[in-house]
């Protein structure tokens, strides 16, 4: 046989197992092709029936806090856990759900951060949650609402509960505290009242109600009115002699936010608005400030008055006492 027969053959051989191997390589191709998108579908609607039955679960959970603990003071644990109860619309428990507790964890001032804790309710859908010893005094609250993932924070948090968290301050009845309130006129000028000092007496009043018996009044008008917390310091450091029992010194002004009016049942109508602070007396350091304002009617205008600088000496002590 010639070369060039034995050739032709070689070459339709070739010709043959190539046309057999390409469309084996092409379907080859084409099936690991569609088996890539079809695992891309699959993915999806699993990715999709899980987005979904989350939501469904978060839109069908109610959340009730059962038993919470009294209020304490700073740097002392809570007496009891706050315990919760999962439950669905139909009053069937949420087993083994993770529930987030979000609580006050640090504050700077007036402002708070919280911190957060996940816990997992058991077979009968019940949690608790034991804080950790609270390290500032504060009158807040604790939340919980189920863990999700970020799409659904809002869906959420719709179904979140709260629990009062009160911290007191640990000052005790040893410490002394002195107590500078000014009151101002109806024009805006200091009022002298021949020595009374109205606002200084009810905040004394309200201190000495929470607790804080060492309170007492004292006298530092024009560096009150100056609301320079250096000239205060110096004044209260000279009327104490060293005396180490005195701690603080809450110092504040109050104002008329408008004038007195009466209204058209004859009601006397005061509107009050002011400013505290508390100023630790063995630094110089302010430990906090805050601002309040109320309004009070009474027929009478010298009770409208007074009940006006009671209520707001109130609320500042109540700052005071969850704040310092």
């Amino acid at each position: 046989m010639s070369k060039i027969s034995k050739m032709s053959k070689k070459f339709k051989r070739l010709f043959v197992v190539c046309a057999v191997l390409l469309p084996l390589a092409f379907f080859s191709c084409q099936s690991t092709s569609g088996k890539g998108a079809q695992d891309e579908s699959v993915g999806a609607k699993s990715s999709s029936s899980s987005s979904e039955s989350e939501r469904s679960r978060l839109k069908d959970i109610n959340i009730t806090v059962t038993s919470s603990p009294g209020e304490t003071s700073k740097g002392k644990p809570f007496s009891a856990p706050y315990k919760i109860h999962v439950a669905k619309s139909d009053g069937t428990p949420y087993s083994e759900i993770a529930i987030v507790a979000e609580y006050p964890a640090s504050r700077d001032g007036d402002s708070v951060s919280f911190g957060k804790e996940t816990i997992v309710t058991d077979k009968d859908g019940n949690a608790s949650f034991s804080p950790p010893a609270p390290q500032f005094s504060v009158k807040s609250y604790v939340f919980f609402y189920p863990e999700s993932s970020a799409s659904l924070k809002s869906l959420a948090e719709a179904s979140k509960t709260q629990a009062a968290w009160n911290v007191r301050t640990n000052a005790t009845s040893r410490f002394g505290i002195l107590v500078s309130i000014v009151d101002y006129n109806q024009t805006g000028g200091i009022y002298s009242g021949g020595g009374a000092q109205p606002s200084t007496q009810a905040m004394t009043v309200a201190l000495w109600k929470m607790g804080l018996t060492g309170s007492q009044n004292a006298d530092f008008h024009n560096s009150v009115d100056a609301n320079d917390p250096v000239r205060i310091h110096a004044d209260a450091q000279r009327l104490i002699r060293g005396n180490s029992t005195f701690r603080y010194v809450v110092y504040g002004r109050v104002k008329y936010a408008e004038k007195m009016s009466q209204d058209a049942q004859g009601n006397w109508v005061v509107s009050l608005a002011g400013d505290a602070g508390v100023l630790e007396l063995a630094t110089g350091k302010v430990l906090l400030k805050t601002s309040k304002s109320v309004s009070v009617k009474n027929k009478s205008q010298y009770n409208a008055l007074k009940s006006a600088q009671e209520e707001m000496a109130r609320l500042f002590a109540e700052e005071i006492v969850y704040g310092l």
